[in-house]
């Protein structure tokens, strides 16, 4: 009997530690969703947001362990508050799956190919292997970010994709832009003043249809308001183009946090079917989608995936199939 109720009180001590613990870890995980739901412009806050459905579902899971441990009005409580977090983030999807649904009614024409990739500025031993895939990637448009690497293989490309924008010299060469067509319009500007010559717009035509292709890399999320800044400056440009347009690149942020969410509203964009992972690659499906394509003017992405070898970068890139309205 004594021995019996020994083990008894352990387990009920393990039992208290363990819920203990886990109230704790389940109680910060909710604090970071409910910063999560407010726009506080906090430095890493979009980051939170990218994060948002991640958290949930930590915070799901520590609930079923304080279900196990009878803690029930606090699994009940931290249950709520992912779900509710998570309705949240849904609805955003929702919207901009709406807005996507109203462009698909129009009729559409298979149009081109766009690939887009950051391949990791250090990522040199990898540089060949990236240019080939590049160029039997049978995308019409190449977005890279960190190009660095290939600085070495312009020549190269350019047997596939003669027309460049962007990378004209090493010291500046992170962002560029290829086509297999001509390119006119050009225009290569600082998005914001951390980095330079991280936004690039071009015009160009595929079978007798012209259309601009714009490539970003955005600072990332936690360089205080630098990335809300650099959004503005993305929207005057867009707002400045007519006709049919691409956008792609490294945003450094989901499309369901609210720096680009609101770009998608204020800039009419539509979004592809789905938001491949493409950070961190060990991730894989799992990561986050951080690398993103949008569209606009009668473009439409009918799809888009991430590259399954990443080829040595730290992102997996896209590759998207869009079609032109009729």
């Amino acid at each position: 009997m004594h021995v019996a109720g020994l083990s008894r009180g352990n387990d009920v001590q393990w039992r208290d530690e363990i819920r203990g613990a886990v109230s704790g870890l389940a109680a910060l995980t909710a604090v970071l969703l409910v910063l999560v739901s407010l726009n506080l412009d906090l430095p890493g806050q979009a980051l939170l947001q990218t994060l948002r459905f991640h958290l949930a579902a930590l915070m799901l899971a520590l609930a079923v362990v304080l279900l196990l441990t009878r803690a029930f009005r606090r699994a009940l409580v931290f249950l709520l508050i992912a779900l509710g977090s998570a309705a949240e983030g849904g609805f955003s999807i929702y919207q901009m799956q709406q807005a996507r649904s109203v462009a698909a009614e129009a009729p559409r024409t298979p149009f081109i190919k766009v690939l887009s990739i950051n391949i990791l500025n250090t990522n040199f031993e990898n540089a060949a292997a990236i240019a080939e895939r590049i160029k039997s990637s049978g995308a019409d448009i190449v977005v890279v970010m960190e190009s660095l690497p290939l600085f070495e293989h312009l020549a190269d490309l350019a047997t596939v994709y003669p027309a460049r924008a962007g990378c004209s010299e090493a010291k500046t060469c992170d962002l560029m832009l290829l086509s297999r067509t001509p390119l006119s319009n050009v225009e290569i500007q600082d998005l914001g003043p951390t980095w330079r010559n991280r936004l690039i717009s071009a015009t160009t035509t595929v079978s007798g249809k012209s259309f601009t292709a714009v490539a970003a890399h955005m600072v990332k999320p936690y360089f205080d308001l630098a990335a809300v800044e650099e959004a503005h400056t993305l929207l005057r440009v867009l707002n400045a183009i007519d006709g049919p347009l691409v956008l792609t690149g490294d945003f450094n942020a989901a499309p369901w946090s609210d720096n680009i969410e609101w770009l998608v509203s204020e800039a009419r964009l539509v979004t592809g079917p789905t938001y491949p992972a493409t950070w961190p690659v060990p991730f894989g499906p799992l990561g986050v989608p951080i690398d993103n394509m949008f569209t606009r003017g009668g473009l439409f992405i009918d799809e888009l995936r991430a590259l399954d070898d990443p080829l040595g970068s730290n992102h997996r890139g896209l590759i998207a199939s869009l079609s032109l309205a009729n």
